[in-house]
C-alpha cells in the first residue's frame, strides 16, 4: 500500500520538517502502508533563493540518516524531499530509503521559471530513475516536471508503472475535485498518456490518479493542509482504505 501525504513545510526549519514527516510516517506505517510519499523539498523547505543552500545536505547527510533510522523502525519506504549539495551544486532531489539506507534518487529535471526562477537557486538534474520497491515499479515526477510530457514519458519507457508526484506548490484539493478539470490540467494528462498511476503529494493536498483518469482519492477539500490518502494498488485495479 501507498500512502501520499499532505505534510507542512517550513523554510529555515529543518528540524520541524522532520518532526512533521515523522509524525506521518508513523500515521502510515499504522495503516499498513508500505511506502510514504512526502512533498517536495519536505526536509529542507521550498523557497527560491541562494539562501536555500546553506541548508542543503548530502544524500548520507544527518537528515536522511535520520530518516533510515526511522523507516528500519516502521519497516517503511519514504519518498522525501530536500535541497541535495553535491560538491558545488545543490539539486531539487526526492530520495527513496528505507531501513538499510537510501535506495535510489532523482533530481529535478525541468525548473520551474527559467533563468529567473528555480535555476538561481538549484542546479538541474537529467536522470529518469524508476526503481522496484515492495512489488511496485515506480518513478518520481517532481513539480514542474509534470508540467513537462517528456518527464514522465520517459519514466515510463522506463518501466515506471506509478509515478510519485511531489509537489510544493499549494494545490488545493478544490482544484482537483473540480469535475471540469479546468485546473492543473496536467495531473489528468500524464497518467492517461502513459497509463500509469499519478499518486500526488503537496503540502496541502494529496491524490491519486487512475491510469484511465478517475480521481480515486484526494484529501478532504474543505480542510487544505496536512492530511493523508492509502491506496493499494494491484495490477490495474485500486481500493482507497484512508482518507484523513
Amino acid at each position: 500500500m501507498i500512502a501520499a501525504v499532505a505534510c507542512e513545510s517550513r523554510v529555515r526549519d529543518t528540524e520541524f520538517n522532520l518532526g512533521r514527516i515523522e509524525h506521518w510516517a508513523r500515521r502510515a506505517a499504522a495503516e499498513g502502508a508500505d511506502l510514504a510519499l512526502f512533498p517536495e523539498c519536505g526536509i529542507h523547505g521550498w523557497w527560491a533563493s541562494r539562501e536555500n543552500r546553506r541548508f542543503a545536505e548530502p544524500v548520507d547527510g544527518p537528515s536522511v540518516r535520520r530518516l533510515v533510522r526511522l523507516a528500519g523502525e516502521l519497516d517503511l519506504v519514504l519518498a522525501v524531499g530536500m535541497t541535495e549539495l553535491d560538491g558545488d551544486r545543490a539539486y531539487i532531489t526526492h530520495v527513496l530509503l528505507d531501513g538499510n539506507g537510501v535506495i535510489g534518487r532523482h533530481r529535478k529535471t525541468a525548473l520551474a521559471g527559467g533563468a529567473d526562477g528555480e535555476a538561481k537557486t538549484w542546479n538541474a538534474g537529467s536522470d529518469a530513475n524508476v526503481f522496484r520497491i515492495k512489488g511496485y515499479t515506480v518513478g518520481i515526477a517532481i513539480c514542474y516536471e509534470s508540467v513537462n510530457p517528456e518527464t514522465c514519458a520517459a519514466l515510463r519507457a522506463n518501466g515506471a508503472e506509478i509515478i510519485l508526484a511531489p509537489y510544493a506548490n499549494g494545490t488545493l484539493p478544490a482544484e482537483i475535485a473540480d469535475p471540469h478539470r479546468r485546473q492543473r490540467k496536467w495531473v489528468w494528462q500524464r497518467p492517461v498518456e502513459n497509463r500509469v498511476w499519478y499518486i500526488a503529494s503537496d503540502t496541502t493536498a494529496a491524490f491519486v490518479i487512475s491510469p484511465e483518469g478517475d480521481l480515486l482519492a484526494l484529501t478532504p477539500k474543505e480542510q487544505p493542509g496536512e492530511g493523508m490518502v492509502v491506496c493499494r494498488i494491484s495490477g490495474r485495479r485500486a481500493e482507497v482504505t484512508k482518507t484523513e
